[in-house]
């Protein structure tokens, strides 16, 4: 057997590959070699070369993406593991990192195991098809298959590799995965500057993973490479997806994947993104909220409307008429990271009804797809809750609480005549988020107004404010209403 790749002499940035592998081999007489060799004409005692890759050449600059696809057993691993081995001697791709071969952390949830800081995280979890909130706190031994192979794909990204080599790329998952991982996958490492060694035996992916050179490799020495010149585009499922008018139905069929399930009020509209007939995303635009510390930023001719209008119905009226929210944005988690979210947003925008339209959402923490639609967003710090103030007085301390469950353990320790303290402002907070139109608790409320009920309770405690971003969006025809204050990038 004989392998020679290396850097061709006459190119300074040393990366022309030459790659030669033929097996020698020869047989131990057997009866059933003897069989074989008998029935077939085939002699047993002279050795025998199998040719793989006959003075193969192939130019890879770094940075650049390579692409190995081709039929099962026909050389694309040996290839890739050549080529692999001679980078790790050269500066300009070293470090090499092989997905196959990550350390993974397996005692922790995976959004503890990678990134600089929780945004970092899931942002790399999000780049390799990662995106679904209740996989963030999973262990890798409770991923499925694929999502085993996204986390090691994820754990690429977090290195500092100059090259990734990913063998069998996407072998492992649906075919519409695969395109949308491999978009990801190049767009973060041509953001990085990062080279890409991957083989597959499916080239459906080829579109998305926009390789600036494909080898094709065939059974024997057959091998071709093709040189491209590839520029940035959207993923291919991108361009398949239709943005049409739905109902809550369609909002019922995603509502499990979003992290804040519950019911939505005054709903205006609803809007769906379908492709190739799959439902992949939907939109839900309902009624405003009455009073937002951030609109009144973003917006300060607000304040001297309040002032002027003098009742809470005028300026009810007044807000419905100018402002429509959005309530909900559910992208399938097979669809995310292709920019489907900013899709369905920016085309619904318009159809909104309503001069401004605005969202608080948690997920724009870390993932800026309203930003890209067009909307503006403002920076608000949280607004002072007095409920957990009054709470921390009474012994209640509001860090202790990380669920409903742990607010019980500590509300079971505390005296009755704390207990009724407690009970009352938790009255007081779900009255006041009602007429605020933030959340209605009807449930919760009858409980506590029968009696003393520490689960009710429990669960008002543990209902803290999510850390969202506000954004909003102005109609362009409306020049006599003013632009949104954007806060500082």
């Amino acid at each position: 057997m004989r392998l020679w790749i290396r850097p061709w002499p006459r190119y300074t940035a040393q990366r022309l590959f030459r790659v030669d592998r033929r097996f020698r081999t020869a047989v131990r007489p057997s009866e059933r070699v003897k069989a074989v060799a008998e029935a077939f004409g085939l002699g047993i005692d002279e050795e025998r070369v199998f040719t793989v890759f006959e003075d193969f050449q192939l130019d890879i600059e770094p940075g650049k993406i390579l692409l190995i696809t081709g039929e099962s057993g026909g050389g694309k691993s040996l290839l890739l593991r050549a080529i692999a081995a001679e980078m790790e001697g050269l500066e300009e791709f070293r470090p090499v990192a092989d997905a196959s071969r990550i350390r993974i952390v397996q005692e922790r949830p995976i959004v503890e195991t990678l990134g600089k800081d929780v945004t970092d995280a899931i942002e790399k979890l999000s780049m390799a098809g990662l995106n679904e909130a209740y996989l963030f706190l999973r262990r890798f031994d409770e991923l499925s298959d694929g999502q085993k192979y996204r986390y090691r794909i994820a754990r690429l990204l977090d290195s500092r590799a100059r090259t990734w080599v990913l063998d069998e790329f996407t072998s492992v998952l649906d075919r519409t995965t695969a395109r949308v991982v491999a978009y990801c996958l190049q767009k973060a490492a041509r953001r990085r500057g990062v080279t890409v060694l991957a083989a597959t035996t499916h080239e459906d992916i080829a579109e998305d993973l926009n390789p600036d050179v494909i080898v094709r490799k065939g059974f024997g020495p057959a091998v071709s490479v093709e040189y491209l010149s590839p520029s940035p585009k959207p993923c291919s499922l991108l361009g398949e997806a239709v943005v049409e008018r739905g109902d809550m139905r369609d909002y019922g069929t995603l509502r499990h994947l979003h992290y804040k399930p519950g019911k939505i009020f005054g709903v205006r509209a609803v809007y769906r993104a379908r492709i190739r007939g799959d439902l992949a995303g939907v939109i839900v635009y309902s009624a405003p909220l009455l009073m937002l510390s951030a609109r009144f930023k973003a917006l300060p001719f607000l304040r001297k409307k309040l002032r002027e209008l003098g009742s809470m119905g005028e300026w009810a009226r007044l807000v419905n008429s100018l402002f429509t929210r959005i309530a909900r944005v559910i992208i399938h988690p097979k669809y995310r990271s292709i920019g489907l979210g900013v899709k369905l947003v920016k085309e619904t925008l318009p159809l909104a009804g309503t001069p401004y339209v605005e969202t608080l959402a948690v997920m724009a923490r870390y993932n800026p797809f309203f930003e890209k639609a067009g909307m503006v967003r403002v920076d608000t710090p949280p607004p002072r809750d007095i409920f957990f103030e009054r709470l921390e007085a009474l012994g209640v301390n509001p860090e202790a609480v990380h669920s409903w469950m742990s607010a019980l353990r500590i509300l079971e320790k505390l005296p009755r005549r704390v207990l009724l303290e407690v009970r009352g402002l938790c009255l007081e907070r779900l009255e006041r988020l009602k007429a605020a139109r933030i959340k209605s608790r009807s449930g919760l409320m009858m409980r506590l107004r029968r009696g003393l009920d520490l689960e009710a309770m429990a669960r008002v405690v543990a209902m803290r404010p999510l850390h969202t971003v506000y954004l909003v969006w102005r109609k362009r025809d409306r020049m006599d209403l003013p632009e949104p204050l954007a806060s500082e990038a």
